[in-house]
């Protein structure tokens, strides 16, 4: 999922945002599910979750703006960094 606006960056006064996935495009790309733990699979209705879940992380985010604490919880793995041959 992908918040195009308004600009979250910007409301951060460009401090790092917590719990989103590098993103080279336009927008914001949310964390809202760990694809190792097979949380969403197709068959699911998509208003159950990613919709949900977008709320869900953007009232997260309102809160974490006002008190500088990401209490979303959930599991942000390490990015792997290419290795160049």
């Amino acid at each position: 999922m992908f918040v195009l606006s308004p600009d979250l960056t910007t409301l951060t006064d460009e401090v790092a945002l917590p719990h989103i996935y590098p993103n080279n495009g336009p927008g914001t790309k949310l964390c809202l599910w760990w694809p190792k733990q097979r949380e969403w699979v197709p068959q699911m209705k998509l208003v159950d979750t990613y919709i949900a879940w977008t709320s869900e992380w953007l009232w997260h985010f309102e809160n974490w703006l006002t008190t500088g604490v990401w209490a979303g919880g959930g599991e942000h793995p390490q990015l792997r960094k290419k290795r160049w041959a």
